[in-house]
């Protein structure tokens, strides 16, 4: 009997390439919300239950992506290298004219409020506008103290991992987006592939009707198309022609635009002002930091407090309070959004759009580290996921031919 009229004794067979294509498309959907869903652990730790692979290797695949950064694209000197204090001085204006209010409130309007008064509104101009130009002076040579210690005060690896474990979302938004495309090439393939594993399974059938093919079968193609989903997104490398085709790994086809979304999202969310001012401030980093400050600081305090004139405003037995006032005021305003601080890693790191033309360029394998991390420690499982999925596919194929 040939294989048409087996078919035609039992018709129900053509319902299996279908069953298939549905079942497929609805495993890789799961696959891939299994990457990045849930982003906390659900369910009895350590091993009954599940949390998207993602979110769970949130730490490690920021680091992966600094360090490809770092040793790829830019170096902290590269960012660095021509930024000088005056190159910004207009910019620190709103930081400067703080700073010298809290210092006249601090040593004039509080401490010799009379004084103050009587200096009049011309006086009182010339000395706002002799500390401001103090301050700026200071503040300039802060930023070229930050400059020359840069590497000591910022570790923009640490950065992006902190920023990673403050929102568990981060990372699995970021390879989303940035993987947008490979991961709906995914989901889609699934139908295709599906539909595949049931045109097999359903040849097997008809040749082989026994229980364990169609079971079998399914586990052994769901695992091998799975496969074959992620190596045709990352492979061929480079364009390929066999024949009149060229071959081209779906996301090295994409590395412009993978690189302006990559670029602009690390930009964005991950090495922006906010998140390397709160790690520059804290610990060890942090106190480097009001170290280097306070240094100018109390240079500026002691210039101020030799002049003649300190001694009728702030009597010697005040000063050590009034300077732990004022370091106090400082410490407190320079990681505050708009301080100087704050406004030194906004102004000075601008690293969209470098980053943006230096991963153009990047080699094939080096630029497969922007999304390969996502896949590689666990792509096994979403390859197991095919298989089992195949599995339990062929298990309904049996029941619903033989019933």
């Amino acid at each position: 009997m040939d294989f048409f009229a087996r078919i035609a004794e039992n018709p129900i067979v053509l319902t299996i390439p279908i069953l298939g294509a549905i079942i497929g498309w609805v495993e890789r959907w799961a696959a891939i919300r299994m990457m990045f869903y849930p982003t906390e652990f659900v369910g009895i730790k350590p091993f009954l239950g599940w949390q998207g692979i993602v979110p769970a290797n949130a730490k490690r695949l920021a680091r992966m992506s600094t360090r490809l950064i770092l040793t790829k694209l830019l170096t902290l000197e590269e960012l660095f290298a021509s930024f000088k204090g005056d190159a910004f001085a207009k910019e620190m204006k709103p930081v400067v004219d703080q700073i010298t209010n809290q210092v006249i409130d601090e040593v004039a309007a509080k401490r010799a409020p009379m004084l103050w008064t009587n200096a009049g509104e011309f006086m009182q101009k010339q000395i706002r506008d002799k500390v401001s130009e103090e301050v700026t002076a200071l503040s300039v040579q802060v930023v070229d103290d930050f400059s020359a210690n840069i590497t000591e005060i910022l570790d923009l690896e640490k950065v992006s991992v902190d920023a990673a474990e403050r929102d568990k979302k981060l990372m699995s938004q970021m390879f989303l987006e940035v993987g947008a495309s490979e991961f709906k090439f995914i989901e889609i393939s699934g139908i295709y592939f599906g539909f595949a594993i049931g045109l097999i399974q359903m040849c097997i059938w008809v040749y082989y009707p026994l229980d364990w093919t169609l079971p079998f079968a399914g586990f052994l193609v769901g695992c091998s198309t799975d496969w074959v989903a992620l190596k045709m997104i990352f492979h061929p490398r480079v364009p390929t022609k066999v024949g009149p085709f060229t071959f081209h790994g779906l996301f090295h086809k994409r590395q412009k635009e993978v690189a302006k979304a990559f670029s602009a999202l690390t930009a964005e969310r991950v090495l922006n002002a906010d998140n390397m001012t709160q790690t520059i401030t804290e610990g060890p980093t942090g106190e480097k930091v009001l170290g280097i400050i306070e240094k100018r600081v109390n240079a500026l305090i002691d210039k101020y407090l030799s002049h003649p004139m300190a001694a009728m405003v702030v009597p010697e037995g005040d000063r050590p309070a009034l300077r732990e006032e004022l370091l106090g005021r400082i410490r407190e305003e320079v990681p505050k959004e708009g301080g100087l601080l704050h406004t030194f890693a906004a102004k000075s790191v601008n690293i969209q759009h470098e980053l943006e033309y230096r991963m153009t360029k990047l080699k094939p394998d080096e630029f497969e580290g922007v999304l390969r991390p996502a896949f590689q420690q666990d792509e096994w499982k979403l390859i197991l996921t095919g298989g089992v999925i195949g599995f339990v596919t062929g298990c309904m194929h049996v029941f619903w031919v033989l019933t």
